[in-house]
């Protein structure tokens, strides 16, 4: 099987910026609007691109290992059993976590067996969980995502299965969901769907596009759209965090049209850093250098890294603040950016030598 080392630097760039987005949205502990303060909302706009990041690889590679006609019983035991494990034991281990933090903190927690079961089937037993849930969902749709994918592709129509799926993802963001109970967790993937398929899509034609040689223009220009979308997601985010910032204020002709403008182009903004993170990602593979060694690395560890991120950023940031070192100070973000990362990384050296520890935190090979 051939193995893809820009897909290895890929995913290093994923969970560095799964950290990114989880350091920078302690901005919103601070009372109110400051420099630092946007500072910490760009870069959490930003590192949002790090989830659609992810379903692309899994879309790409998916695609790659099955192209065709599947054994359905031997796909759901390999893919489900390549995840299901280590969601279920972290799952355990950050609902212990949380309930000990909430005894010794003397808060209210809920442990009846109900609210439990639903937290271990919406990913609800720590924050960054609700991602295994949608893996599981494109898992469980991928013989009917690729069937209809190779009908298209065969008809030379997969610009408008892109298209179809891309509008969906649209209609999906602006549409407000019926008060169904259960609905938003269960149609999750639906809102991803569009990089999952340009996942499928890219392996398809993969081997012609890295033929054609990208200009440094073309990547400089390219690269002008990222500030931009930026700064249109910080006017689209800016009213969650502080209620009297009112978009109209600033454009008013968007008036009704502005929450279409940005559910459109978000992910046209996520595509753009899709292929300036291959154009990266290549040039690391073709310039080996002790950077691109790390990356690789982190690639390899980056199921277990964000598995085990999430406790150790909530424990050090306690200890942090506790010594007057908090979300207020400039250095607090990268200390603890660079902290989270190491910490983690360790604690995956450890846990792969762990017997079975596959079951923990995937192949890290």
């Amino acid at each position: 099987m051939r193995y893809f080392d820009e897909i290895t630097i890929l995913r290093a760039l994923a969970v560095l910026a799964v950290i990114a987005i989880h350091v920078s949205t302690y901005f919103m502990e601070m009372d109110s609007l400051t420099l630092l303060t946007t500072l910490g909302m760009a870069v959490g706009i930003f590192s949002h691109f790090a989830v659609p990041l992810f379903i692309f690889i899994s879309g790409f590679v998916l695609y790659h290992t099955y192209p065709g006609a599947l054994d359905l019983r031997r796909f759901y035991q390999k893919r489900l059993a390549s995840v299901l494990p280590p969601y279920l034991i972290f799952s355990t281990f950050y609902l212990a976590f949380s309930t000990a933090c909430a005894l010794i903190l003397s808060r209210a927690i809920s442990l009846d067996l109900p609210q439990v079961l639903y937290h271990y089937a919406t990913g609800g037993c720590f924050f960054h969980l609700w991602f295994f849930v949608l893996i599981i969902q494109l898992y469980l749709l991928y013989p009917l995502i690729v069937r209809a994918y190779n009908a298209c592709a065969a008809r030379g129509r997969t610009p408008a299965l892109l298209a179809a799926v891309f509008l969906l993802g649209v209609v999906y963001t602006l549409s407000p969901l019926p008060e169904i109970p259960h609905l938003g967790v269960a149609t999750v993937c639906v809102g991803y769907l569009f990089y999952f398929v340009l996942g499928m899509a890219a392996r398809n034609r993969y081997d012609e596009f890295v033929k054609r040689p990208v200009s440094r223009t073309t990547l400089y220009g390219l690269s002008l759209a990222l500030p931009y979308g930026t700064l249109l997601g910080l006017l689209n985010c800016a009213p969650t965090y502080f209620p009297s910032f009112e978009i109209t204020q600033i454009y008013p002709v968007t008036g009704a049209y502005w929450h279409v403008l940005t559910a459109t182009l978000t992910p046209l903004y996520y595509v753009i850093i899709f292929l300036l993170c291959l154009a990266l990602a290549l040039h690391f593979v073709s310039h080996r250098s002790k950077v691109s060694a790390v990356l690789e690395k982190i690639g390899r560890y980056s199921f277990g890294i964000y598995l085990v991120h999430a406790f150790i950023l909530c424990t050090i940031v306690p200890v942090f603040t506790r010594l007057g070192f908090d979300w207020n100070d400039w250095l607090f973000y990268p200390v603890t950016f660079v902290l989270t990362l190491v910490l983690s990384y360790l604690a995956v050296e450890v846990i792969r030598r762990v017997p079975y520890s596959t079951y923990l935190i995937g192949s890290t090979r």
